[in-house]
This record gives structure tokens, sequence and C-alpha cells, in this order.
């Protein structure tokens, strides 16, 4: 009842404000291009919507007046975006991947890959991001296989914080935010200077500092990005030009484990301040690097190449995780125990080199790619555990005061070279009709080595357990993969189109998936994981149309069936290790539904969507099943809507609806919504804006896993952020 109340007080300021419609409708319409509703559909800078595909972009516009705490808040309200956590962070999901969504949707920033290698840990760096510093995100839902090459089965959204400024331009901004239902305060400072310099050159400076609480007490991040764009010109007319960019984060990060379902059985809002049982104090830097030349080799024809550097590196400065009890070989319980990670090590970096032929003939389109990427995964494993107050029975034997030390390293260090070769053709037939076709080939070599050094020490009064085992492994692999793609596109208006698509995708494995440690004859040894390649056949039809200047619709159905998708057992920080694993089969079958329109002169925008999702396990060693993928949310809806009040105030409201989803153990997590209103104005240089996030204080988790056999990295919660004040001031010229 209260949002239906919200709505009705949104209608009865439209209605008043309609009054002096006609006096104010030229500057209305002008401010009203810069604040257009949550997301709009637009060609991307690639034009691969030539290439039959349906692209979505979300402008910067839409992204600076919303208070967002975080990049990943911004994917919240966007449409067929879902978030999955499996505990060491969000990953962006885009048709179902759930928790394969680190390895199944490409991030890039800046055109730069930035998922990580290690699909163990995986959390691609979305946070490290300011949104203040984003440009743009383009959403390519589906796909992707044949110019993005591995890891594309869900999409690929790129992230950009560059742009070429042709006159002068100057943006400085502050923001503050109070977590009104928690704890934590948010205050951020922006800057942005763009120009361009003489006839042909470009540049663009950034900076952004970020002070981001969080829902529990304890929780703070605290961090500067820095970021640098220059493009040169070449020949006049910019028909060749050389580009520069780079972007760096580094951040201190203080928090607390997740919480626990062994010290709040049943969460409850009133667990939202609750801090986890430790103290997590970690630092994180991130760089991208690129250097590309563009070149207008003839009057129809282009050619780019690019190198890029990628580097996203967390250290556990601190990290200890109490636990109120820990079983030892199901036999002895111990209530005081510690796990102590401090010095731990994530490293991930990439090197690339990318080369792209484009060419415009008379019946259409023709792209030919080459593209090698080097990528090294480094991971430090240090963990401590340390138990005491142990009691239970042994061997028939009634143990008390038993005490538990357990010292282990597993330094791991894995590297892919992917070299692969692509070519698309896009041939119209007539000028309505045009069919796409594609194929990419992709080789990847693999080096593998991994150290497991444990000792484990067992007190129990008279009678003591010690064993240590030191256990190496490596391997050396090529794997060898391939895509195809064919869409058929109609056009039949001038506005609308209607396409078809067929795709077939791989995964190609990320190196810590290849060894597995196992127990042969009682000896320790790592062995090859034997898994089987995955690949998944896509199959989607859709279209858009655009009614005039005032509507906006488009809609997709697709069913993905995959053979032999990988599945993980725990995660880097599991004492008991990481299993994998491979599905005969699953399927993911679902629908997504856009549209947008703009009313009385553009006044009055809205935008909806909708996203249906059936993701499931079909067959699993031989025998079918119906179990559904987890962390995946049936349905995703949006609504938003934007207000034009006389002659520099806009009101706004954003709504978002989440379906039900499984965790890792099948339990279920209820479905829930959120909603934000807010108000904003610009006068002249000057904008402001503010509002509240969570209107109804809806309660949501943010990672659910209630699996109890890990007690260490798994069978805990978070509880999603409750509701909050914002208030933005943005001076630009």
């Amino acid at each position: 009842m209260k949002k239906y109340c919200s709505y009705a007080l949104l209608c009865a300021v439209f209605q008043a404000s309609l009054g002096d419609e006609a006096k104010n409708s030229e500057s209305v319409q002008s401010q009203v291009r810069l604040d257009k509703s949550i997301v709009r559909a637009s060609m991307m800078s690639t034009k691969l919507d030539e290439l039959n595909r349906n692209v979505y972009e979300i402008d910067k516009e839409s992204i600076l007046d919303k208070g967002y705490r975080s990049t990943e808040d911004i994917f919240r309200y966007t449409p067929f975006v879902g978030l999955a956590n499996v505990g060491l962070g969000g990953n962006l999901d885009l048709r179902g991947q759930g928790n394969r969504a680190n390895t199944s949707v490409q991030v890039l920033i800046n055109g730069v890959y930035a998922n990580m290698l290690d699909s163990s840990h995986g959390v691609t760096p979305l946070n490290t991001l300011s949104p203040s510093s984003i440009e743009s995100i383009e959403i390519l839902p589906g796909g992707g296989a044949v110019m993005y090459g591995n890891g594309t089965r869900g999409g690929v959204v790129n992230i950009i914080t560059q742009r070429r400024y042709e006159q002068p331009f100057f943006s400085a901004g502050l923001s503050y935010s109070n977590i009104l239902a928690s704890t934590g305060n948010n205050y951020n400072a922006d800057a942005k200077f763009g120009t361009k310099i003489g006839e042909d050159t470009y540049l663009s400076l950034g900076a952004a500092y970020i002070n981001r609480g969080g829902p529990r007490v304890g929780d703070k991040t605290s961090g500067a990005q820095v970021n640098m764009g220059v493009i040169k010109d070449f020949s006049g007319g910019g028909r060749s030009s050389l580009s520069f960019d780079i972007d760096y984060f580094y951040g201190l990060i203080d928090t607390t484990p997740n919480n626990s379902f062994m010290d709040i059985s049943n969460p409850t809002k009133n667990d939202r301040k609750r801090a986890g049982n430790g103290d997590f104090h970690n630092t994180q830097q991130r760089l991208d690097v690129s250097v590309g030349y563009k070149s207008q080799v003839s009057e129809n024809a282009t050619f780019d190449i690019k190198a890029f550097y990628h580097l996203n590196r967390i250290k556990y400065v601190d990290s200890i995780t109490n636990l109120t009890n820990y079983r030892y070989n199901n036999m002895i319980t111990f209530t005081r125990t510690s796990a102590d990670q401090s010095g731990s090590l994530f490293d991930d970096q990439k090197v690339g080199l990318s080369a792209k032929y484009d060419l415009r003939h008379s019946n259409g389109r023709f792209v030919l790619g080459l593209e090698s990427l080097y990528s090294r995964g480094k991971r430090t494993m240090e963990q401590v555990i340390n138990a005491t107050g142990g009691s239970g029975n042994m061997q028939g034997q009634s143990i008390s005061n038993a005490s538990y030390f357990h010292p282990m390293s597993i330094p791991f260090v894995g590297t892919k070279w992917s070299n692969a070769l692509y070519a698309l053709e896009k041939y119209d037939f007539t000028q309505r009709f045009s069919l796409t076709g594609g194929a990419r080939y992709e080789n990847a070599l693999y080096d593998v080595n991994v150290e497991n050094i444990q000792r484990i020490n067992v007190n129990m009064g008279q009678q003591q357990i010690n064993t240590s085992s030191s256990t190496k492994g490596s391997l050396k692999d090529s794997l060898h993969n391939f895509a195809l793609e064919m869409s058929p596109n109609y056009h039949y208006s001038d506005s609308g189109n209607i396409y078809a698509k067929y795709e077939r995708g791989f995964f190609s494995p990320s190196p810590n998936s290849m060894l597995q440690r196992v127990s042969i004859n009682r000896v320790s040894q790592y062995t090859n994981t034997n898994l089987k390649q995955e690949s998944y056949d896509t199959f989607e039809v859709g279209f858009k149309d655009f009614f005039g200047e005032v509507a906006m619709i488009s809609a997709s159905g697709f069913y993905t069936l995959t053979h032999n998708e990988f599945y993980t057992i725990g995660n880097a920080h599991s004492a008991s290790g990481v299993w994998y694993g491979n599905y005969d089969k699953t399927q993911r079958i679902g629908v997504e539904l856009f549209s947008q329109q703009y009313f009385f002169g553009g006044r009055l925008s809205l935008s909806e969507s909708f996203t249906y999702i059936d993701a499931r396990i079909l067959k699993n060693n031989g025998v079918s099943v119906k179990d559904r993928i987890p962390y995946v949310s049936n349905y995703k809806g949006t609504f938003g809507i934007n207000l034009a009040l006389g002659k520099h105030w806009n009101v706004w409201s954003q709504n978002t609806f989440y379906g039900n989803q499984k965790d890792i153990s099948g339990e279920s997590m209820k479905a829930y919504s959120l909603t934000d209103i807010g108000l904003s104005g610009k006068f002249g240089d000057l904008s402001l804006s503010g509002g509240v996030r969570n209107v109804f204080d809806t309660f949501y988790y943010s990672y659910y896993n209630g699996d109890s056999s890990d007690s260490i990295a798994g069978y805990g919660f978070l509880i999603g952020q409750g509701r909050s004040a914002f208030i933005e001031g943005r001076w630009s010229f």
C-alpha cells in the first residue's frame, strides 16, 4: 500500500506541474534530454547492432543523480542484469549464469578484459570504479563468442570511463549519504577535466575519492581512482589516431567476515548492523592501461590495433575469522576457534594484443580479427586454524579440553595464453533482409604449478596426533575451441526489425580448475581433473521498434543448452579445498522485455523491463534432474519514472523487483523489491540532487549460503543495505 501511495503522490505532483507547461516547454525539453530514464536503447561505439544484436546503454546522466554508493549498486536497477554473490563479492550476471557468473559473463573496462583468471575467487573489480567516473555502460545480453571468445555465454558488459571532449569541460562533485536503517556514512568527491588541444589532440583527466561505509559496524572502504585519456589524430580529418588510456585504483578495505548462521540462526532487520565474528583488513589495486592505433586505410575500411595491460591485486593484511564451533574429523567439536588468513594474496595480470580489420562493402560489412591474451593468476593462501575447548568421542574414548592447531600454505601460479582468429560477415541480400555469419578459432596454452603444505597437531591430553604433508603439482596442456554464429535479420519497417540468432560457444577453463588434490592409498597428490570440454548452443529470436519520438520497445526470447558445464564446490578460502566437475547438461530459457515512453514534449518519461529466466541442471552423472542453478532469480523487473517540474527541477523514482532464487545448498531466498525516490535540479553550471534509497526499508540478502559443511568460508549471509538518504552537488562548465 505504501508503494501505491508513493506513486499517487508522484502523479499528484505531475498534475500540478502541468499548469506552466507551455511557459517552460523549451527549457524543459533540453533538460529532459540530459535526464532520461534509467536505460536507453543505443548503438554501441563499435556499432555491434549493425551485426544484428540488441545492445543497451546506460548513459552518464542516468548515473550521476541517483546517489549510487558503488558501481555494483548501479546494476541492481539495470534491466536484464543480475548480481550473483557466492560469498566473496558480487559478479554481474546475464541470462542466469548464477554461481558461474564470474566466468560466463565477460566484463570489460574500456575494452580491457577484467574478469579474474582464478575462477575459485573470481570477483570482477567492479567497485574499484567510482560511479562518477563512468561515461557509459554497454550491455550485450547473450552471446558474443565469435568476437569476444571465452566466457560470454551470458553476454558482455563494457564499462567506459573515457571520451573525447570537443570543447573545454570541467566537472567537480561532492556527495554524502547516510544509511538511516543501519550504520555507515559515505563521502565521495570527484573531478573531471577534458579539452581539445590544438586541432588534433584530445585530453581527459579524472580523479575520485571514495569513502564508503557499509550496513554493518566496521564496514568501510576508502580509496582513490585516477584516470587519463589522450587521443592524437593524424592525416587530417582524423583518418588515423593514436590513443592512450590509463585507469588506476588503490583502496583500503576494512570489514568483518560474512555473518554466520552459527551466530545468528534466524536473521532479521535488527541484525543489519551486527558485524561478522572476526576482523578483515585488505588492500586492493587495479590498473588498466591501453595503447591503440586506428587508421582509415580506405574510404570504407578501418584497421584497429590495441595493446593492453590489466592488474587486479588483493592482499589480506589481517584476516581473522572466529567460529563458535568447529568440527574435526566429525568427532571433536571445538568451542573457541580462529581461522587466520593474514598474508594471503590474489594477483591477476593480463597482457593482450588485438587487431581488427573492418570493411563496409556495397552489400554489407566484413570484420576480421586477431587476438592474443596472456593471463597470469597467482594465489597464495596462508591459513592457520587454532582451536581450543574441544570435546567429543574418539575411538570410544571421551575427550575433553582438546586443542587443534592446523597451519597451511597453498601457493598457486597458473598461466593461460590464448590466441584467436575470428571473422564475421553481414551480407545485405535486400534493403530489408540481411544475414550475419561468423566463426572463431581459439587455442589456449596452460602452465600450472601448485603446492600444498600442511601440518596438523591435535592435543587430547594423553593422546596426540601430529601429521604433516607437502604436495606439489604441475601441468602443461593445450586446448582448442571454436565458436559459430548465424543471425538473419529482417527490417519490416524503417524503425523496426525482427531477428533470429544461433550461436555455438565454448568455455575455456581457468588454470586453477585443471589440478585437484586427492588422497590415493593415503598419499596426498595432485592429479588432472580431466574435465570435459564445455560448449553451448544458444537459439534466440527478438525484435525492436521505435514509435516516432514517443516510445521504443524491444523483446527477445532465448534458449541455451550447455554440454558438460563446469561446476565448483567450495572456494579458495575453504579449508577442505575446491572440487571441480561437469554437469552433463544444463539449460537456460527466458524472455527479456524492455520499453520506454516520452510524453508531454518529454516532460514525463517512463521505462519498464521484465526478465524471466528458468535456469536448471538437466542431467548430472547420467541421472536426469531438474535442480535450479544456484543464485539465479527467476525474474527481474524494473520501472523508472522521470518528471520535469517547471524550469529547473526533476523528480524521479526507480524500482527493481527480484524473484526468488536458490542458494548453493538448495535453500530458497525470497523475492524482494527496492524503491528509490529523488529530486534533482539544474541551475546553470550547478546541479543538485537528493533522495532516499530503499524507501520502504526492504529486508533482503546480498549473500546467502545455508550449507553448513563449510563453516569457515560458507554457512553465512550478508543483509542488503537498508533505507538511506543522499545528497549530491556538482559544478560543471
